[in-house]
């Protein structure tokens, strides 16, 4: 009507005027427009249709008169919310970055919002966002995914600390999901941040250890160890993990220490026959081969099936009989008495080690260092029967 109603003027001045008041409600009919999309995501997302409250609002954030308008952005953040935390898969299937939309939504709240009315508001929904993000984490967790694990249980965290909550919990299990994800860089920085908001749990020194040693820095790795082991100095795991960084190192004396902290903690474990032979074999690399033989046969006593402690009794008297061997091969003609000596007790090692041997064979039958090592012992032995029986099987 009103442009029909303009050609009736045929003031020039007159139709410019009347043009202007049209073109102003026309605008004014599309500011309208978006503020009435806002107000249909409202009332859609009030009556659960979340599919058409994403259109509506969708829509309004990209107007220029209402796309910096803070209650758009709280509505924005409000339907998104809505969709990352429905149980209905036609709905969480709408976006599938829906938190993330909506944590951006909400900060854009308090961007836009300058007389803070609904700054509170967006506030309380960014701390809805966090169970979100965790439960998507272990989503992803438990489908092995653990690279989106890490990044939605760090968002976990990173949204209770923008309103003033620590979850420990979210930034400990997003390390870990980085350590499985082998982005070692991350999993040293989440766990690092669990340990400082006081995440009251050893398992957080041992893998912020791990993490370290993986990133090569070993010496952080350790003073990250130690301050473990003062924080919790009965922990088992921590002290198994010195050990570890021990054995890597080569530090026998520091491991048989450590090994034998242990044990006292835990006198009655199985795994205890696990930490003997690993005294024992601390021992075989100092030299020590009593105090081996020792400890190999204490895992014995706890596992009788325990191949390696039989094996390495064996390798003992092997090695012996070889120095002896050598010595002998090593006299002057002349010395016929002392080779004869030297000889015998080659021979009384070996007689020693082929129970043990032969025990180790036993429990792994194919087994190709014991193989090799009853075949020389029983033809020096002239142990012909056993040699057989050995070559045929």
């Amino acid at each position: 009507m009103l442009l029909v109603y303009l050609h009736k003027f045929k003031s020039g001045k007159m139709k410019k005027l009347i043009l202007l008041v049209v073109m102003g409600l026309l605008v004014s009919v599309s500011g309208f427009a978006q503020k009435s999309n806002r107000t249909k995501a409202y009332l859609y997302l009030d009556k659960g249709q979340l599919d058409k409250a994403k259109e509506a609002i969708d829509e309004a954030v990209k107007n220029e008169k209402t796309k910096t308008d803070a209650k758009t952005w709280l509505f924005y953040g409000e339907v998104y919310y809505g969709i990352a935390s429905s149980p209905l898969p036609i709905y969480k299937k709408l976006d599938s970055l829906a938190a993330e939309k909506a944590l951006s939504g909400l900060q854009n709240v308090k961007k836009y919002d300058d007389k803070g009315h609904l700054t509170k508001e967006a506030d309380d929904y960014i701390g809805k966002l966090s169970p979100v993000f965790y439960q998507q984490g272990n989503e992803a967790f438990k489908v092995q995914n653990y690279a989106d694990a890490m990044k939605n249980f760090a968002d976990a965290y990173r949204v209770g600390k923008l309103v003033g909550k620590t979850d420990t919990t979210a930034v400990f299990n997003a390390g870990i999901s980085a350590l499985l994800a082998k982005n070692s860089k991350m999993a040293a920085k989440y766990l690092k941040a669990s340990i400082d908001d006081g995440y009251n749990d050893a398992k957080a020194y041992v893998y912020y250890t791990r993490a370290l040693k993986d990133m090569g820095d070993t010496t952080a790795a350790n003073e990250a160890l130690e301050q473990g082991r003062k924080a919790f100095p009965d922990d088992m795991n921590l002290l198994l993990e010195q050990a570890q960084m021990y054995l890597e190192k080569g530090q026998s004396k520091q491991l048989i220490q450590s090994l034998k902290e242990a044990i006292a903690k835990e006198p009655n474990s199985p795994s205890n026959a696990n930490l003997y032979f690993l005294i024992g074999k601390s021992y075989d690399d100092l030299k020590d081969v009593a105090q081996a033989e020792e400890n190999y046969k204490k895992s014995l006593a706890i596992n009788p099936n325990f191949f390696a402690s039989y094996y390495n009794i064996g390798a003992i008297y092997v090695n012996n009989a070889a120095v002896l061997q050598r010595k002998a091969n090593s006299l002057p003609l002349s010395a016929q008495d002392e080779y004869t000596k030297l000889n015998d007790e080659a021979n009384s090692n070996l007689k020693i080690a082929v129970p043990w041997l032969e025990k180790a064979l036993k429990l792994k039958p194919t087994d190709e260092q014991t193989l090799k090592a009853l075949k020389e012992a029983y033809t020096r032995l002239k142990m012909n029967d056993k040699l057989k029986d050995l070559m045929n099987n």
